[in-house]
């Protein structure tokens, strides 16, 4: 396999999904209205083309859902969503094996890189992670979410890689496989039992499994 590059999303890659729901169920609990109103709108948002201002479109967005102020949606979205809720993440844990693929793959020369459609930098010092990406980024910066293809293409260009001898490491096949692949990359897939006719390049269980894909494919 030749690649330059190898891009990770976060939720449910670098760490069990499962430990991200366990985290967050007193926090979708009181603030139930927010997070159903903000699921409806990310959900409508990945189906739009890139903007301008995301952060902008996105209140506005929930403003219109919640019949609220555009400030007031605003306001929400940063203190909840994306500072209160990260918080209540502090204490989880990163897979087993992950650092071990990680210094594999600095090992041979390429580039590390995070994209995922939350903010990174909390999450990455929470797992003890932080200290080994070149590029590490939100797609919100690129204007859209997965999985449109520009929040990949936007990590390549920073990395310096071309998306064709890129590897973007993900556990949602309509996210992260299907994204990664409308952008040209190769996908590797995080997931207990793979799909029939799957896009991804292989798929695995556990980053033990990982690390041995790589050592047979990368040298």
């Amino acid at each position: 396999m030749k690649i330059d590059g190898v891009i990770f999303d976060v939720d449910g890659t670098l760490y069990p999904v499962t430990s991200m729901y366990l985290h967050s169920i007193a926090f979708f609990l009181e603030n139930l209205e927010l997070v159903y109103h903000f699921g409806k709108v990310r959900k409508r948002i990945r189906e739009l083309p890139p903007v301008r201002n995301f952060k902008k479109l996105q209140a506005q967005m929930l403003a219109d859902s919640m019949g609220i102020s555009v400030e007031r949606a605003y306001r929400l979205i940063e203190k909840k969503i994306y500072e209160e809720w990260e918080k209540r993440l502090k204490g989880i844990r990163a897979f087993s094996y992950i650092r071990p693929s990680l210094k594999l793959i600095r090992s041979y020369g390429l580039k590390l890189g995070v994209l995922s459609d939350f903010p990174v930098k909390r999450k990455l010092t929470y797992l003890n992670l932080e200290n080994y990406w070149d590029c590490a980024c939100s797609s919100e910066v690129s204007g859209c979410l997965k999985p449109n293809p520009e929040p990949f293409l936007f990590v390549a260009e920073k990395l310096k890689v071309k998306p064709e001898r890129t590897l973007y490491v993900g556990n949602s096949y309509e996210y992260d496989v299907l994204g990664a692949s409308c952008a040209g990359m190769k996908s590797a897939h995080l997931v207990r039992m793979g799909r029939k006719n799957s896009k991804a390049d292989f798929t695995f269980s556990s980053y033990r499994d990982f690390l041995k894909i790589l050592e047979r494919n990368i040298k």
